[in-house]
């Protein structure tokens, strides 16, 4: 019985011990991760010119920044706590094992008197001989062999105690050393928080002087975006039409897909959720759909894909296998390239250059072309995705972290 609950007891502890280890394991990689979030900000904001048109986007950026900033305190803290917890275990452990081994050196020690007042061969075989049959014999030899394997017992616990003790006297220093570490971050990113407020509550009182300026660039902005979306939709629903004309059983609005497109369509589909970014270093600076803007109140601002900031010269990458259909080059030279996968587009704006032309076939993670950095130092991919001639989240079918 005692025997199984020690059993009990260790596998217990086992259990815990391996699920406070699996949640440090789980806040270091998020705490990574942020952390990446964060280094990626301030690339972006050294980066960005410090100049008048760039002030509601540095406003935006600073803004995320400060929440992975409190995102990662609150981890740290969690790590904290987590530490602090195992410590309590690992002390409490400590002074039970103590204990225990106090407890069981008297007993070794009482034992092993005993046994050296009765080491005399002579008194061993005394005790032998005087049983009064076989049976008691029998039974005095089994006591005997008991006694001198509950010596060597009692002395293998006490040495696997020891060690036990040993090893967690250095786990506690480990963990100490640990939890200053966290605790060291912890107060770095504090001090860098309200850093970052500071430096926020400024470029808002300057975005604030001059609100009417910054709200019209922002809707000038927008009239310039819907139509570019406008032509986008009208483009693809000429696609549509050219990949309908003459073909038995086509779909109005919809491609009429051949047996291999409606293959590769349905591999497309069947990935969503699982395809990969078309930038590697980024942050979404726009998510899709209509939204209040971040920085102007009573300003509502519509996006019909992602836009990623990235670091300068950054490439786009395809983010599936398909077909170049169209590689366009805007008034101003910028370009965009057009991917086809079955009856799904992928769309690559704001390029500076690429590396594919009209009828390529692209395979995941090719690279389209190169990311175009404005003369403000914002380096941003504008990526629309299309089934049919209709917009969708492209959030809802990349990588989900």
């Amino acid at each position: 019985m005692v025997r199984k609950g020690l059993l009990f007891g260790l596998m217990f502890m086992c259990f815990a011990f391996a699920k406070a280890q699996s949640q440090k394991a789980q806040l270091e990689a998020k705490k990574a991760k942020i952390q990446a979030e964060i280094n990626q900000y301030t690339r972006l904001l050294s980066g960005v010119k410090k100049e008048s048109k760039t002030m509601v986007l540095r406003v935006e950026t600073i803004d995320k920044k400060i929440a992975s900033t409190q995102e990662l305190i609150n981890i740290t803290n969690k790590q904290a706590n987590l530490i602090t917890r195992s410590i309590k275990r690992n002390t409490d452990e400590n002074a039970k094992l103590k204990k225990e081994i106090k407890a069981q050196k008297d007993e070794y020690a009482r034992m092993i008197v005993k046994a050296y007042k009765s080491k005399n061969e002579q008194s061993r075989l005394m005790f032998l001989l005087s049983s009064e049959d076989f049976l008691q014999a029998y039974k005095r030899v089994q006591y005997l062999k008991s006694y001198a394997d509950y010596r060597k017992t009692q002395a293998d616990e006490i040495t696997a105690k020891s060690k036990r003790l040993e090893e967690i006297n250095n786990e506690l220093e480990l963990e100490k050393m640990q939890k200053q570490e966290v605790l060291k971050v912890n107060k770095q990113q504090r001090i860098a928080l309200q850093e970052d407020k500071q430096e926020q509550e400024n470029l808002l009182a300057v975005v604030k002087q001059d609100e009417k300026k910054y709200a019209q660039e922002i809707r000038d902005a927008s009239k310039e975006r819907a139509r570019i979306d406008r032509q986008i939709k009208k483009l693809i629903e000429a696609d549509i039409a050219a990949s309908n004309k003459g073909k038995t059983g086509a779909v109005k609005g919809k491609f009429f897909l051949s047996p291999e497109a409606k293959v590769l369509a349905n591999n497309f589909k069947s990935n969503k959720g699982k395809l990969p970014y078309p930038v590697d270093k980024f942050i979404i600076s726009r998510t899709y759909g209509d939204q209040p803007h971040p920085v102007l109140g009573g300003i509502r601002i519509s996006s019909n894909g992602l836009r990623f900031q990235a670091p300068a010269n950054s490439v786009a990458k395809a983010i599936f296998t398909g077909k170049v259909v169209r590689v366009q080059k805007a008034a101003n030279g910028i370009l965009s390239v057009y991917v086809r996968h079955g009856n799904y587009t992928s769309i690559y704006d704001h390029l500076k250059s690429v590396s594919v032309q009209k009828g390529d076939q692209v395979s995941t993670r090719d690279v389209i072309g190169t990311v175009f950095t404005d003369n403000s130092g914002v380096t941003e991919l504008r990526f629309v995705l299309m089934e049919d001639s209709h917009t969708v989240d492209p959030s809802r079918w990349l990588l989900r972290f």
